[in-house]
């Protein structure tokens, strides 16, 4: 079916994390090459597609219900789920009633054709392709779009992990590892330069191990040191990256260029080692405290966020403790709290004990406070500077008031008046911390 009889409208729905989203934006641009139209209107939609995430058995059950709820408001659609659920779980996914169409996380860029040959009449709906030994799977390219609905730009430059912490089913969800070649990612992101973007957030699943899958291989640094020669960009960014990553050639690269921005988010998970050991966790606290350590000393104003989980099996109340008071002494800037999820098919899921979900709520909520803590007394040190920010939206609240972060991932609202300052780059002297943001003001 290389024709459509009419243009027919597509709606996507994504779950998950960037990379799923960098993702979703180029499907959206591929569905339109191949004569679809994209709707945000799910009644109207001939075509719903969901973009599913499986990170979490909540958010598997998320795109249940989002499956349903499509499937409720739009009878007569063709309903594709794409992604790590279906990667993961195709047998379950094929029980919806509700689906008429699934592939997996290899080939996102297929589904129109899929979708296509679907309507065309092609009887197969599960069409989920398991993923081969690393070094045979390549990276399915996907080309950056300008239609991207956000002021600073995404790139996904790796995919694929190979770390298999016992939590986690992503391993399994994104196959093994595969990076874009650097000649690639060098003219993506000119492109992004020349289509007037500031900031590019560099995605992947593992991105600290771009590159080892290439010939000759290359790393993240040697990406980074291309990165910073686009003349057009003003900030690249770095999504997220593993403790153990963290070269001296990295740190070196980081504090050398200004343009790569001064916030690195690093999982930790746990402040506890024995529990890092049980997680799968290649690393002890005394490495991680140590790396703190030598990114504060080497790369001034960097923020440091990260990923912290509490009620892992195992994790009675002294380990919560140490937990919590490794994270107090780490000067993080944000963190990003998870209570923990049994995920079948992970070895955690049958470890034991496992942790009660009140205890889990009660310990995630005291987690929380201290993140609000750690966030507000970082903000504070900044009080009183010129610190450039990258405006992004117009509080619709408080019109003429605009948000955005500095290169520290600061959030910070300024006062600017009548007319359209999305993307502009401005620099205001921070004047009070409002805890969740900084309040900025303009010099006369």
């Amino acid at each position: 079916m290389d024709k459509l009889p009419r243009q027919l409208k597509t709606a996507i729905y994504t779950l998950g994390c960037k990379v799923n989203y960098f993702e979703a934006e180029a499907l959206k641009e591929e569905f339109r090459r191949q004569g679809f139209s994209i709707t945000g209107d799910e009644e109207n939609a001939d075509v719903c597609v969901v973009n599913s995430c499986t990170v979490t058995h909540q958010a598997a059950r998320k795109t249940r219900q989002l499956i349903r709820k499509l499937r409720k408001a739009n009878p007569g659609a063709l309903i594709v789920v794409t992604g790590c659920y279906s990667q993961v779980d195709p047998e379950e996914v094929a029980l919806l009633p509700e689906v008429d169409l699934l592939t997996g996380t290899g080939e996102k860029l297929l589904v129109p054709e899929l979708v296509k040959k679907k309507l065309a009449g092609e009887r197969e709906r599960n069409l989920v392709r398991l993923y081969t030994d690393e070094g045979k799977e390549m990276f399915e390219e996907m080309p950056w779009t300008s239609k991207q609905e956000r002021t600073r730009a995404f790139l996904k430059i790796q995919d694929g992990c190979r770390q298999f912490c016992t939590y986690c089913i992503i391993p399994l969800a994104r196959g093994p590892l595969r990076s874009l070649a650097p000649e690639s990612g060098e003219r993506y992101l000119r492109q992004i330069g020349c289509r007037g973007f500031k900031e590019v957030v560099l995605t992947g699943i593992h991105l600290g191990l771009y590159g080892v899958d290439l010939h000759p291989p290359a790393t993240l640094s040697s990406f980074l040191q291309r990165a910073v020669k686009v003349d057009d960009l003003e900030r690249i960014r770095l999504s997220s990256i593993e403790p153990t990553d963290v070269t001296d050639d990295l740190i070196g690269v980081i504090s050398r260029n200004e343009r790569i921005c001064r916030h690195l988010h690093i999982p930790l998970q746990s402040g506890d080692d024995t529990i890092l050991w049980k997680m799968g966790r290649p690393y002890k606290t005394d490495y991680y405290r140590n790396l703190l350590d030598k990114l504060y000393r080497e790369i001034p104003d960097l923020a440091i966020s990260t990923d912290i989980m509490v009620g892992f099996p195992g994790e009675d109340e002294e380990k919560f403790q140490r937990s919590l008071e490794f994270v107090r002494q780490g000067s993080f800037s944000r963190l990003h709290v998870f209570r923990y999820s049994p995920r079948r098919g992970t070895p955690a899921a049958e470890m034991a004990p496992q942790v009660e979900a009140r205890e889990k709520e009660k310990r995630s909520k005291k987690m929380i406070q201290l993140g609000k803590e750690l966030t507000r007394a970082f903000q504070e040190t900044f009080l009183g500077r010129t610190i450039p920010v990258l405006l992004e939206e117009e509080d619709p609240r408080l019109p003429g008031f605009w948000e955005g972060h500095t290169s520290n991932y600061l959030r910070v609202r300024v006062k600017m008046g009548a007319g359209d300052w999305k993307g502009k780059v401005v620099y205001p002297r921070l004047r009070e911390n409002r805890g969740d943001y900084l309040k900025g003001e303009l010099q006369p």
